[in-house]
């Protein structure tokens, strides 16, 4: 990638975190109740268990790229990538999609556009659908517990986890069909912006069609499409064990059952605002109303809170200052 192009994510980057350490972080809070000995310890174990969690969105990358591919960029360059791209979208608006331009002019440099599109675009969306199916396991958790929350809570969390469901069955069943030129078909009917995006596509017909070829030839082995699911999958529940420690580290057990449906309600609400900055604000109260389904109070959610917010800067101005680290290497065709 162009220097100017790292220069300038690295500056967007900065200039997230300290939009974020402002406003992300609560007034009035008392951070003396936090710092205890044993923080340090907390925080370390908090970092390696997302050193493991950005290594398994690696090699889940690196199986969407194919052997060849992956060969190429090699596991710790993506390893890189991963956590910049992942920082990125946390300090961007719509985060989900913030990061993708960074990853694919990264990896322009080491395969066809078209196949580092094709990529982030299969990435992103075997990402949803982890996240999808830790929503659904959230569901059937408070099921299990008895359904704690009160009823509105309650029937609109069974609406969303029956949407959830409906929509990964659907994409199982129709896993082999491209879904860029449907989307883009779609969008081009619209108003106001169909007849640009119906230029956009003439225009580039030949490489939608080869994303949606390389996004087919994925899904349609079936041994690396449920493989890299469930390593997705996997993820969501190692970030369940994030606010089992921190909760545990305030002296409050909520188990690991408790961690899930924590971060479900933080999760899923902070991805319906996904507007918002690093669901700043949004997550928070995620988690406020899952602990007060747990029976904890407003002021135990805000100190977990916290906690999660001082590991969550730290690991995107990581991200952010990797962005300067990444070596220009000359394209190779795949």
């Amino acid at each position: 990638m162009k220097t100017k192009y790292r220069i300038l994510f690295f500056l967007i980057g900065i200039a997230g975190i300290v939009l974020l350490a402002v406003k992300a972080v609560p007034d009035k809070s008392d951070w003396g109740e936090l710092f205890t000995p044993r923080l340090p310890l907390l925080l370390a174990g908090l970092f390696l268990l997302w050193a493991v969690i950005y290594a398994i969105h690696t090699a889940v990358y690196l199986l969407i790229m194919g052997r060849e591919a992956a060969s190429k960029v090699g596991f710790l360059r993506m390893y890189r990538i991963c956590i910049s791209g992942f920082a990125i979208n946390n300090v961007t608006p719509a985060g989900i999609v913030g990061g993708e331009p960074y990853r694919i002019l990264e990896l322009k440099e080491y395969m066809p556009t078209a196949k580092a599109t094709s990529s982030a675009m299969t990435f992103n969306l075997i990402h949803m659908i982890g996240h999808m199916l830790l929503w659904i396991t959230g569901a059937f958790v408070y099921l299990a517990l008895g359904c704690p929350g009160n009823t509105v809570t309650t029937v609109l969390l069974m609406i969303a986890a029956a949407l959830l469901l409906a929509f990964v069955i659907y994409f199982f069943r129709k896993k082999k069909k491209g879904f860029v030129v449907p989307v883009v078909s779609f969008f081009a009917k619209l108003p106001l912006i169909g007849k640009k995006i119906a230029g956009f596509a003439e225009k580039n017909s030949e490489t939608i069609a080869e994303v949606d070829s390389c996004y087919s030839d994925f899904c349609a082995d079936r041994s690396r499409l449920y493989k890299a699911v469930l390593m997705e999958y996997a993820t969501r529940l190692l970030e369940a064990v994030e606010y089992y420690l921190i909760y545990l580290y305030l002296g409050i057990d909520i188990r690991f059952v408790g961690g899930i449906l924590v971060l479900t309600f933080a999760s899923l609400i902070g991805n319906l605002l996904f507007i918002i900055p690093m669901q700043a604000g949004t997550r928070e109260g995620g988690i406020v109303l899952a602990l007060n389904c747990l029976g904890f109070d407003m002021e135990t959610a805000v100190m977990g809170g916290l906690i999660f917010r001082v590991r969550d800067l730290s690991c995107i101005a990581v991200g952010i200052l990797l962005i300067l680290l990444g070596g220009k290497k000359k394209k190779e065709s795949i």
